[in-house]
C-alpha cells in the first residue's frame, strides 16, 4: 500500500512538472527534476548540463527532449532546440507542448513556411488554442499575409481576453502595413483603453499619434510652382568648331538668358492592401530672351503626363509607368513621345535597393524632315539595371544605373544603339539643406554611314551637374545648379560644349 502511494505520489509530481500532454518515459527523474528547476530559475546553462546527461541516458524520453529543447532555444541555439523539440513532438506520447515551441523556434529562425506546419499540428491537437492562433497571426504577418494575421489575431482575443492588448497592438500595426491608417489608429485606441498604464500602451500611444500627425498631414493632391532664371552659354547646342558653325550658318554661336517656369500636379492616394498607384502632370516652360535670331530660338513648352499602376510584393515592388510627352519647340508642333517603362523594384535591406526595368518608347515628329533619311520618327527599345543605396536620417542616397537602348529610326541617318552609365546622389549638409551631385556619360554608335557626311556616327556625350536645394519650409524651396555638357562626335556639327546655371523658388500647396 505504501508503495503503491509513493508510486502515485511521484506520478503526480511528474505530472505538475510536465506540460500538456506529456508522460515521463522511465527517465532519470533526479536528473530531470534538477533540470527543470534550473530552467524555471532560468539558469539556462546548468539546465543545458544537466538536460544534455538526462538525454543521453534516455534518449526514447520525450520530456527530456522538450525541456532540453527549451533550454537550448532560451540560450540561442536554434537550430539545436528544433531538433530536440522535433523529437518531443514525435517520440511517444509526444509533449503538446512541443508543438507551438517547435512552430515558435521555426519562426525567430525565419523558415516561416515550416512554422506554419507546426501552428497546424498544434491546431490539430487543441494545444492552447489562444495562444496558438496568436503565434500564428506573427507568423503570418512575417509572411506578408497581413489580412490573415489580423484574423488570427481577432481570434486569439477572442479565445482569451488577456491577450486582447497584445493582439491590438500587433492588428495596428498590420493595418499600417497595409496603409490602413485610420483603422490602425482606432485598434492603437483600444490598446490604450485597454490598461492605459501599462508598457504596451505607452508604445501605442506614441504610435497613435504619430498616425495622427501622418493622417493629419497627408496630402493626396499636391500642386508644385516652379519659377527659375537660367543663363545658357550655347542655348542651340551650336559646334565647337568654327568651321562647322559656319556650315549650319551660325558662326557667332549663341549665349542666351531665360525664364523657366513649371507647373507639377502630383496625385499619391493612400490605397490599401498592395496595389501601388500615382499620377503627375507636368507643364515646363523654358522661354529665351534672344529674339533676334527667331529661326534659332530653343524656347520649349513641354506637356507631360505620367500614370503608375503598381503592386508590393513583401520586399519587391512591380510597376508600370506610362508616360505621354508634347514638345513645342519655338511654338510650334515638335515632337511627342508615348513610353511604357515595366519596373522591377527589389529592397535588399533597409537601405538597399535593385532595380530593373524594360521600355518601349514611341516617338513622332510633328515637322516633316527635310530628307527622310533625316525622319527621325522611330520605335525605341531599352532596357536599365540600378542600384539605389540611402544613408542617415535627412534623405541621403547615393544610385549608380546602367541604361541600353536602340532607336529603331525611320530615317536612316539616326538609327543607334546607346550604352548610358549614370551617378546621383544627395547629401544632406544640415536637415534643410542638401548638396545634389549627377553625372553621366552617353556612347552613341550610330549602325549605318550617315547620308549627309558620307561618315558612320559616332556620340560620346559627358554630362555633370552640382546643385544646391534649400528647404526654407515644407512648402518652400530655393535651389541653385550648375550644369556642364561635352558631346564628342567624328561629325563636327554634332561636337560641342554647353555650361548652365540656374537659380529659382519652387511653392508647394
Amino acid at each position: 500500500m505504501k508503495h503503491m502511494i509513493r508510486v502515485i505520489g511521484a506520478g503526480l509530481i511528474a505530472c505538475m512538472l510536465m506540460p500538456v500532454g506529456g508522460v515521463a518515459v522511465a527517465a532519470d527523474a533526479t536528473l530531470l527534476e534538477q533540470g527543470i528547476a534550473e530552467y524555471r530559475a532560468e539558469n539556462f546553462e546548468e539546465a543545458l548540463n544537466i538536460l544534455e546527461t538526462a538525454r543521453k541516458e534516455q534518449p526514447a524520453s520525450s520530456l527530456v527532449a522538450f525541456y532540453l529543447g527549451m533550454a537550448r532555444k532560451q540560450s540561442g541555439d536554434l537550430n539545436g532546440a528544433i531538433k530536440d523539440l522535433n523529437d518531443a513532438c514525435t517520440l511517444k506520447p509526444p509533449v503538446l507542448d512541443a508543438f507551438i515551441e517547435l512552430a515558435d523556434a521555426y519562426h525567430v529562425s525565419g523558415n516561416q513556411e515550416q512554422a506554419l506546419a507546426w501552428v497546424a499540428q498544434a491546431e490539430g491537437v487543441l494545444v492552447k488554442p489562444a495562444q496558438v492562433a496568436f503565434l500564428k497571426g506573427q507568423i503570418l504577418a512575417a509572411s506578408e499575409r497581413r489580412g490573415e494575421a489580423i484574423q488570427s489575431f481577432e481570434r486569439a482575443k477572442r479565445l482569451d481576453a488577456g491577450l486582447a492588448q497584445a493582439a491590438d497592438m500587433q492588428i495596428a500595426i498590420n493595418l499600417a502595413g497595409d496603409r490602413k491608417l485610420n483603422r490602425a489608429r482606432d485598434a492603437l485606441r483600444a490598446v490604450i483603453a485597454t490598461d492605459p498604464t501599462s508598457e504596451i500602451a505607452s508604445y501605442a500611444k506614441e504610435y497613435e499619434q504619430a498616425f495622427s500627425r501622418i493622417i493629419e498631414s497627408y496630402r493626396p493632391l499636391r500642386l508644385t510652382v516652379g519659377l527659375s532664371y537660367l543663363y545658357d552659354d550655347n542655348a542651340i547646342s551650336n559646334p565647337s568648331d568654327a568651321t562647322a558653325r559656319t556650315l549650319i550658318g551660325n558662326p557667332s554661336g549663341q549665349t542666351d538668358h531665360a525664364f523657366v517656369g513649371s507647373l507639377r500636379l502630383d496625385y499619391n492616394p493612400m490605397l490599401s492592401g498592395a496595389g501601388i498607384f500615382s499620377a503627375q502632370y507636368l507643364l515646363h516652360n523654358t522661354q529665351y530672351g534672344n529674339t533676334d535670331t527667331s529661326d534659332e530660338n530653343p524656347s520649349t513648352i513641354i506637356n507631360s503626363l505620367t500614370l503608375i499602376p503598381g503592386i508590393a510584393l513583401g520586399t519587391s515592388a512591380l510597376s508600370l509607368p506610362v508616360n505621354y510627352t508634347h514638345v513645342l519647340l519655338k511654338e510650334e508642333k515638335y515632337q511627342q513621345t508615348v513610353t511604357a517603362r515595366p519596373t522591377w523594384s527589389l529592397q535588399l535591406a533597409p537601405q538597399h535597393i535593385l532595380q530593373a526595368a524594360f521600355s518601349y518608347t514611341r516617338r513622332e515628329m510633328l515637322k516633316e524632315p527635310l530628307v527622310g533619311d533625316e525622319n527621325r520618327d522611330a520605335h525605341i527599345f531599352g532596357g536599365s539595371a540600378g542600384y539605389i543605396f540611402t544613408y542617415g536620417d535627412q534623405g541621403g542616397m547615393a544610385g549608380l544605373r546602367y541604361d541600353y537602348s536602340y532607336d529603331d529610326a525611320e530615317g536612316v541617318n539616326w538609327i543607334n544603339r546607346g550604352h548610358r552609365v549614370s551617378l546621383n546622389g544627395v547629401v544632406p549638409l544640415t536637415p534643410r539643406l542638401k548638396l545634389n551631385l549627377s553625372g553621366d556619360v552617353t556612347l552613341q554608335d550610330y549602325l549605318y554611314a550617315n547620308t549627309l557626311f558620307g561618315v558612320r556616327r559616332d556620340d560620346t556625350i559627358w554630362l555633370g551637374s552640382v546643385g544646391l536645394t534649400w528647404n526654407v519650409t515644407p512648402d518652400i524651396a530655393l535651389n541653385a545648379q550648375y550644369a556642364h555638357t561635352t558631346a564628342q562626335s567624328n561629325i563636327e556639327v554634332y561636337d560641342y560644349t554647353r555650361n548652365t546655371v540656374t537659380a529659382g523658388v519652387e511653392l508647394s500647396f
